[in-house]
């Protein structure tokens, strides 16, 4: 009686293991980029989002990753498409491309406020909402290497869409981070 449930124990601890060791196999490394290049998002048509979206929303990347990288040495260069620093950054380094299209542009609506005020602490929650849809492009290859998908919303007293894509250039920086391995 006891011999089989140390077996069962065995068995479930090997199979937790074994599951674990799958998927941290599946993780993407990007240590051996050291430099990245931004193209301004894409507005698809019919999206409520203006055709400044995409390149705010680029800049905005940008800024956010150049100051997580100060901070963490993710990349050696970092530079928005078409700006004079994007030919200084591709040279001789191995380059990651990320290129991106806006999936949600949701501004602050007052109908919203009220609405999120008759929940306890609803107020301190924005309405406004910025998504968009990313991939990591080797320049080399020209294949995507990761593809992710990144919401974000504002916060009461920011209740405004760049403040909601300021937070999505954040939560892409910390991305990199992670998938960086720092």
């Amino acid at each position: 009686m006891k011999s089989n449930r140390i077996v069962t124990i065995i068995l479930m601890l090997s199979v937790v293991v074994g599951v674990s060791g799958v998927s941290g196999a599946q993780e993407l490394n990007l240590k051996e980029y050291n430099a990245l290049i931004v193209k301004d998002l894409e507005v698809p048509s019919g999206s409520p989002a203006p055709e400044s979206a995409g390149p705010l929303a680029a800049e905005k990347v940008v800024y956010q990753v150049k100051r997580y990288s100060e901070k963490h040495g993710l990349f050696d260069a970092i530079a928005k498409e078409g700006s004079k620093g994007a030919k200084e950054a591709s040279q001789g380094k191995k380059v990651l491309i990320l290129k991106g299209e806006i999936k949600e542009y949701s501004k602050a609506t007052v109908g919203r406020r009220i609405g999120r005020s008759f929940i306890p602490g609803g107020e301190f929650t924005g309405t406004a909402a910025f998504a968009a849809r990313y991939q990591f492009v080797d320049k080399e290859s020209g294949k995507v290497v990761y593809e992710t998908d990144l919401r974000t919303t504002s916060t009461g007293a920011d209740d405004t869409v760049e403040y909601a894509m300021d937070r999505n250039g954040e939560a892409m920086a910390k991305l990199l981070l992670k998938l960086k391995g720092k």
